[in-house]
């Protein structure tokens, strides 16, 4: 029965992102209903110059190098599940109006971004095991930020470098819980 409970609760704690309009939010799904939506890991429809990029890593050595710049008036989408295995993501975005969704679930989750622009926007969820992440944000503006982190190891390290008009929540969960915020400039 405690068998059967864990597995409904750490499946419950497996989440989806959802972008409408400039609110960013985390909805808890299970990970079969992620695995098969994956389109739908943000509720935005994009067109015209930002670049998109839709990732979705299952098991073994996963490691994901992503390098996002503006192109256009529109930001850069990124969605990236992770699941499984030694997960690695080290995404940058810049110039405005870009938005990531992140998700890796079990064993290493290590996150790292270096952003810079106006207007973007960020889910990052780590499901297990030993969670790190560590975000940079450069000469940046309205910058919206979900970070959550569930069991384990859990570390965030957040770089502030002139950044103006910030909205960060943090949410961890059982474990290391350790969050360093650095701040600098405006």
């Amino acid at each position: 029965m405690i068998k059967n409970l864990l597995g409904i609760k750490c499946s419950a704690i497996v989440g989806i992102v959802l972008l409408s309009g400039s609110h960013l939010s985390a909805q808890v799904l299970n990970e079969a209903d992620l695995l098969l939506l994956p389109t739908e890991l943000l509720n935005l429809s994009t067109t015209g110059a930002g670049s998109d990029a839709y990732i979705q890593q299952i098991g073994s050595n996963n490691d994901l190098q992503l390098f996002q710049q503006q192109a256009g008036l529109e930001g850069n989408l990124a969605r990236v599940l992770q699941s499984g295995d030694w997960n690695v993501a080290i995404i940058q975005q810049t110039e405005s109006g870009n938005k990531l969704a992140l998700i890796q679930k079990g064993t290493k989750n290590y996150y790292e971004l270096v952003g810079s622009g106006t207007g973007n926007e960020l889910v990052n969820i780590q499901d297990g095991f030993d969670n790190r992440i560590i975000q940079q944000f450069i000469n940046s503006n309205q910058i919206s930020s979900e970070l959550v982190q569930v069991g384990n190891s859990n570390e965030i390290i957040q770089i502030l470098e002139n950044v103006q008009g910030q909205n960060f929540t943090i949410r961890q969960t059982g474990d290391g819980m350790k969050v360093i915020i650095r701040q600098t400039g405006q």
